[in-house]
């Protein structure tokens, strides 16, 4: 009996170690803009424009990346699912530091776009900037603070534009935060009310920047 138990543990453990790294928080923000451009027929914008910024998005996939891998090869983080509280500062940080660059070219090199994404790229960036805040005293969830943001986002095309139909994608985005919220717990990476304090940060952050149309 004990070794089935073990084996179930193991599988959901596998299971929920997939499940995490599927929805891991560094490809959200280019499913939040893959998403507006599919969902808001007024996001209007050029080719170039629009493979600029999914330039710059897939920059900040592989550059944030490529730097938790070299910390780990030195020595300053044991995985790149940042688990220790105490490791998440330098990553933090240098994320935040490409979205502030990211957010820089868009507003004053790149192409012209709709407020809509100079919004969507502040959000991040004020998201990042509290959990690194909550982070120095609690460990709150960031890949829920990404969920959050996807669902915060979808509420605020409707909100700007009341006739866009998102329930579907809504109903989706809950599963989807649903089964990472159960993969950070099951992992032991977060307790249930850091990973409820995550979706509800990133929700709220996001919700009120799109909305709002803030842009420095």
């Amino acid at each position: 009996m004990s070794n089935k138990v073990t084996y179930h543990n193991e599988e959901e453990g596998i299971v929920a170690k997939f499940i995490s790294i599927l929805f891991h928080p560094l490809w959200m923000p280019m499913l939040i803009y893959l998403l507006t451009r599919w969902l808001d027929p007024f996001y209007v914008v050029t080719k170039q424009a629009d493979d600029f910024v999914l330039l710059l998005l897939a920059v900040n996939i592989v550059a944030p990346a490529l730097s938790m891998l070299i910390m780990i090869r030195f020595g300053m983080l044991s995985s790149i699912e940042l688990k220790n509280r105490s490791e998440r500062l330098g990553p933090y940080l240098l994320t935040i530091f490409y979205y502030i660059a990211s957010y820089m070219m868009l507003r004053f090199l790149g192409p012209e776009l709709p407020r809509e994404t100079f919004s969507f790229i502040l959000a991040i960036i004020v998201s990042l900037i509290f959990a690194l805040t909550v982070n120095l005293f609690w460990k709150i969830s960031v890949h829920m603070l990404a969920q959050g943001g996807v669902f915060g986002t979808l509420l605020a095309l409707q909100r700007i534009h009341p006739n866009i139909e998102v329930t579907l994608m809504a109903m989706c985005c809950v599963l989807m935060s649903g089964l990472t919220g159960y993969s950070r717990v099951k992992l032991d990476a977060h307790t249930p009310g850091q990973v409820y304090a995550g979706f509800a940060l990133g929700l709220i952050v996001n919700f009120a920047a799109i909305a709002g149309k803030w842009m420095i």
